[in-house]
């Protein structure tokens, strides 16, 4: 009976444990964003690669013919690497999308006047699993520095990026991971048609248009990225369900963030700052998002002083913690809520007077601590008694 009691106690602890360890990682969210510093790997020098001309891979075979190292397996892909590819009349890495070998393009300086820099899946879609890009210099004058078509759970990460138009274009690409990018160009990130794609800790600034762009894809994830001085705006999302839009540094856009014609998204930790228009704005929703935890300052205030737009009816609070977001020009001391400006009449109910910030520490941290050593108590006593 006593190690059935004893199985017992442990088991509720283990419970307890995984229960606890939940509600901290949710209470974990509820700290502010911050400046993504993107850190790059070493990224190639010039005086190091080797002079290249522009390379065609269509078929398997083609990785073979150029010599590449590597066996085209998961474990020891194709290296397409330390190679400066600069031209003025072509690609400089063309994909046909005929290919079913594993590769990766790193380490490269990649340059063209007329074309994309990095094409793949030129005449159909690449093959699952088997794309990586990783730490490349790329500059295209002519047209957009990388284009992905397909590659479900492709990885584009760590690349300088420089463009007259687009800097990454990714197309019916699942699950694909784009992180700690540097990008310079009209249009910084765009997602098309791609579902559960991860964007992190990219930087697009200070593009002609828009920093992130993400069109008719569900479920992605757009975290930790910096967005600031773009001239449209630094995050733009068109027709997609679900996402996840957390962490963002946005500074100096026309437009903060818009929102068209999506739904049943969070956002929530972004860092919203003199946007010249609204810092946020939500149309066209057929259903609600969920708002709450970001910081709003001093946007719009050549406009109407209101700092958020929404034209759809959205929730701009959380209902179980009863709390909105931070707006630089609220007091409760003219007002217990926020006006949202829009048709749809919206209000924040339960505007923040700080930003939230939770401590390693927390209350139910220091609840779990007391339940665990409470239960701990039986244990012990046992443990002595078998002595």
């Amino acid at each position: 009976m006593k190690r059935n009691n004893l199985k017992v106690s442990i088991m509720l602890i283990l419970s307890l444990l995984i229960l606890y360890t939940v509600v901290l990682n949710a209470g974990v969210n509820k700290t502010s964003a911050t400046t993504s510093t993107n850190p790059l790997s070493d990224l190639p020098s010039l005086d190091d690669l080797i002079v290249q001309s522009p390379m065609t891979i269509d078929v398997d075979s083609d990785f073979e013919s150029y010599g590449f190292p590597g066996e085209g397996s998961a474990v020891n892909p194709y290296r397409i690497e330390n190679y400066n590819i600069t031209t003025s009349g072509d690609y400089c890495l063309n994909f046909g999308g005929y290919t079913t070998k594993h590769f990766i393009i790193q380490n490269c300086f990649l340059k063209t006047d007329t074309n994309y820099a990095i094409f793949l899946g030129k005449y159909q879609n690449m093959a699952e699993e088997t794309v990586v890009i990783l730490n490349n210099v790329i500059v295209s004058t002519g047209n957009d520095g990388l284009k992905l078509n397909g590659g479900i759970s492709s990885t584009i990460n760590d690349n300088y990026i420089v463009s007259f138009t687009g800097g990454i274009d990714i197309r019916e690409s699942d699950f694909t991971y784009v992180k700690n990018n540097k990008i310079v160009a009209e249009l910084g990130i765009h997602i098309l048609d791609s579902h559960g794609v991860l964007i992190h800790k990219n930087i697009c600034n200070e593009t002609v248009g828009v920093g992130i762009s993400v069109e008719n894809s569900n479920g992605t994830s757009i975290t930790h990225n910096t967005c600031s001085n773009n001239a449209d705006t630094g995050i733009l999302i068109e027709d997609s369900l679900d996402l996840i839009i957390t962490n963002n540094y946005l500074i100096g856009n026309f437009f903060g963030m818009r929102i068209v014609g999506s739904s049943g998204s969070v956002i929530t930790n972004n860092h919203v700052e003199t946007s010249t228009s609204y810092g946020l704005s939500m149309s066209l929703s057929v259903g609600i998002n969920k708002i709450y935890h970001n910081a709003f300052f001093d946007n719009n205030l050549a406009g109407s002083t209101i700092q958020a737009l929404d034209d759809a009816g959205d929730q701009w609070y959380d209902e179980l913690l009863l709390e909105g977001n931070y707006w630089s020009n609220w007091s409760p001391a003219v007002s217990s809520y926020y006006t949202i400006d829009g048709t749809a009449g919206s209000q924040d109910l339960y505007p923040l007077e700080v930003i939230p910030e939770i401590s390693e520490y927390t209350s139910g941290y220091i609840s779990f601590i007391m339940i665990i050593t409470f239960l701990a108590i039986p244990l012990v006593v046992y443990s002595k008694k078998r002595k």
